[in-house]
């Protein structure tokens, strides 16, 4: 490719190794305690993590050598695998204490389908607006046919159920819809449509709507929001310079899922203001070159798929914020790439080697190599 650039970008890496990095430290303190508690072993949450991180950083590497326009030879594929994990959960998924089945466990290793489903919609969203960009207009033959994709996908992640995740996903699609001009009477009529049978949806589910009274409770220390408050009494603790990188008293059995999906309470404990805003500005410091990317890429599909990977990592970042904080009622979205996990920071990773890639080319819609990628595909 004539016009390939030479140099990722390391606005994009170095903020997300950081990240990683920084996790490391937080993650061993938060787990220290719990690994006790489940493996009498006071590294075994960290092991896994650090393995899982250290899988994280390669995949980062790998997949930004790899040509991002490889993926439209796959994303058919990936979607049914997607929609296929999505079915298989309904009927043999890991069911938690709080009864969603939203984990497939093969022999000692479990994985959350969710974090693959939604990169796997991204990239086929990508591909549908580059294609359709001609006739975007089109109720029949653009905008439903891939708003089908988006609410077979919302529909069987929210029946496991997981409605913050099938949020997210909507929310994330109409922002990638609007950025692909997508008519937005037809977004409208859409989002206007669904909202009843979110409502619905939210009262026939008890889970979420102690959830919204844990939100409303939080300040008054009810049981219902034990979890908030603790979080937020980690958050005052620890000031402005923190009580120090191990010291922190909220993991001690005070803060459930401390190390998981309410780590970021843990920052704010043991680094306290400092390190809160250092993780703010690098989660900033991505998105900002993330959308920038979005913006100067040459060709339609890369920039959506850019904009998408970006917007994904982005609102989970500041969703998981501000559950902590007390903002929003909790969701149960974790901290990407700093939160315990294994897919989560995996197929994250993913997304950021994919980005890295898209930042060395600038390859021009009418060059050779595009149109190789594209005079191979169908029309659907």
């Amino acid at each position: 490719m004539e016009n390939r650039i030479k140099k990722i970008d390391l606005w994009i890496l170095i903020p997300i190794l950081a990240l990683i990095a920084f996790s490391l430290g937080v993650v061993y303190s938060a787990s220290s305690s719990w690994s006790v508690k489940l493996n009498g072993d006071s590294s075994y949450l960290f092991r896994n993590h650090l393995l899982r991180a250290a899988f994280g950083v390669v995949m980062i590497f790998l997949f930004s050598r790899i040509d991002y326009l490889n993926l439209l030879k796959f994303r058919k594929p990936l979607m049914l695998i997607a929609v296929g994990l999505l079915l298989y959960l309904l009927v043999a998924g890991v069911e938690t204490t709080k009864g969603a089945a939203r984990w497939i466990r093969i022999s000692s290793v479990s994985f959350q389908p969710a974090d693959f489903v939604k990169y796997a919609l991204l990239v086929n969203l990508a591909y549908l607006l580059w294609k359709k960009k001609n006739y975007i207009d089109s109720l029949y033959k653009a905008y439903l046919p891939m708003l089908s994709y988006v609410l077979i996908v919302v529909i069987l992640i929210a029946m496991q159920p997981n409605f913050s995740t099938a949020s997210m996903v909507f929310i994330s699609s109409m922002m990638l819809f609007f950025i692909g001009k997508v008519q937005l009477k037809h977004m409208a009529f859409t989002v206007l449509s669904l909202v009843p049978v979110a409502a619905l949806f939210v009262l026939s589910k008890p889970y979420i709507l102690n959830r919204i009274f844990s939100f409303k409770e939080h300040t008054s220390g009810g049981d219902a929001g034990y979890q908030l408050s603790q979080a937020i009494i980690g958050f005052g603790s620890g000031s402005w310079f923190g009580v120090g990188p191990g010291n922190s008293n909220q993991k001690e059995f005070f803060l459930p899922q401390s190390y998981d999906d309410f780590v970021f309470s843990i920052v704010g404990e043991e680094y306290g203001f400092i390190g809160v805003t250092l993780v703010i500005v690098l989660f900033g410091i991505f998105i900002i070159r993330g959308l920038k990317l979005s913006k100067v890429i040459d060709e339609d599909f890369g920039k959506y798929l850019a904009f998408g990977i970006t917007t994904l990592i982005g609102m989970n970042a500041a969703i998981n914020m501000m559950v902590s904080t007390g903002l929003i009622p909790t969701t149960g979205q974790t901290l990407p790439f700093i939160s315990y996990g294994g897919t989560s920071i995996v197929f994250n990773s993913i997304a950021v080697g994919i980005l890295l890639n898209i930042s060395t080319y600038r390859l021009n819609p009418k060059g050779s190599v595009w149109k190789d990628h594209i005079n191979r595909e169908e029309d659907d």
